[in-house]
């Protein structure tokens, strides 16, 4: 039997290694012992800045917006004239504030990272030649309850305003009247009736300006709360005369006359995301699809033919208190304002701003004129609130 050669039985593990091989392993070998370093990821830094935009008289500026250095949004000063931006990157950066009406500003501040920092930005208003709408105690009242405050200037009578009557808040009309002199409270059952200067007879009841003579009015029926006035007269001297009845009815028990509040005209509350009028007039104007008094050719101003002034609120009216405030509104090209752009851009006392925002959905404006077509425009009308002192207080 012929001799094998050892080299044709020794092991596998003995071959020759390719070269390649070994160099790909050893790289693998290489990978897997090192360890890479952790990413550090550096944190940003950031402050809070709860500002505020005042006028030359200190006064709250509504509107504004708050562009911090270059970033693309904005904060809007609010109805007391504060902003609000969180998170905002730690350094100096310029606050560019912006209003129609007044002149930009720019005031440099530093944000502290962990702190909160409160800048006040002063703008001044650019000149006007728009009069303000000057409001003399209540002698130029107009509309529904211009002749109640009449009445109440001649001191006849008993009357509620409706600042009275939320203040006591009754819960039945005959709880209301019990106060007045000479009025006694009848209670039949779950009735009662009012009778005034020992009078059998029930006194006339008006509503509205309208009579309520078809029987005994029941005025626990009706909530006080619900009238933003109330006259009551003892006898048939002090009625006035147009509330003095007609052949089959006579006022000689007494008369009470009721007058409903007109519906609430408050801005409705924003949701989240839902601009504010200030931001709609920014968009509009950037649209052009309406121009400022100095983009038009004739301004839009109010109609002088009819010029309905606020009315004096009771607290400022009876402390004989003056008030200043101006409107921002866009005047449509049909000579009505556009009351989703309403705001008070600045005011003394808020109790003025729904005294004014009532009378602006009233009046009636002559529109704009552009290029020789009407077009609609945005308007800041100044109010001027000024005691009356010959007026007569309760």
């Amino acid at each position: 039997m012929p001799l094998r050669s050892s080299l044709l039985t020794a092991p596998r593990s003995n071959r020759r290694v390719r070269p390649r091989a070994a160099v790909a392993a050893l790289v693998l070998v290489l990978v897997r012992s090192t360890v890479l370093p952790a990413q550090v990821t550096t944190p940003v830094l950031t402050g809070t800045v709860k500002g505020s935009v005042v006028t030359e008289g200190r006064t709250p500026l509504v509107g504004a917006q708050v562009r911090f250095g270059n970033a693309a949004d904005a904060a809007e000063s609010d109805d007391a004239g504060q902003f609000t931006a969180a998170r905002v990157n730690a350094g100096s950066l310029w606050l560019r504030v912006r209003r129609i009406g007044y002149r930009p500003e720019s005031l440099l501040v530093t944000v502290v990272a962990g702190e909160s920092i409160e800048p006040t930005v002063v703008m001044k208003q650019i000149a006007q030649s728009i009069a303000a709408v000057r409001v003399i105690g209540r002698r130029d009242l107009t509309g529904p309850m211009a002749g109640f405050y009449k009445r109440l200037q001649s001191g006849t009578g008993r009357f509620f305003t409706q600042a009275e009557i939320v203040k006591r808040q009754p819960s039945r009309m005959t709880d209301l009247l019990r106060s007045v002199p000479g009025i006694r409270i009848e209670s039949r059952g779950f009735d009662n009736k009012v009778r005034i200067r020992g009078n059998r007879c029930s006194p006339l009841i008006w509503l509205d300006g309208q009579g309520l003579f078809a029987g005994e009015f029941d005025l626990d029926s009706v909530d006080p709360c619900s009238f933003e006035g109330i006259e009551v007269y003892s006898g048939p001297a002090s009625v006035p005369i147009e509330f003095q009845g007609n052949q089959r009815v006579s006022s000689s028990c007494g008369t009470i006359i009721l007058w409903s509040r007109r519906g609430e005209l408050r801005a409705k509350k924003l949701k989240k995301g839902e601009p504010t009028p200030s931001a709609i007039i920014a968009k509009l104007l950037e649209e052009a699809q309406i121009f400022t008094v100095a983009d038009v050719d004739s301004a839009a101003r109010v109609d002088s033919a009819m010029i309905i002034r606020p009315f004096y609120p009771d607290s400022l009216f009876d402390a004989q208190v003056s008030g200043e405030l101006i409107a921002e509104f866009v005047v449509g090209t049909n000579g009505e304002a556009l009351m989703e752009t309403f705001t008070s851009i600045t005011t003394t006392d808020r109790s003025l701003v729904e005294p004014v925002r009532r009378a602006v959905r009233e009046q009636r404006f002559v529109p704009a004129m552009r290029k020789g077509r009407v077009v609609q425009q945005v308007m800041q009308l100044p109010f001027s609130f000024v005691p009356d002192s010959t007026a007569r207080r309760r």
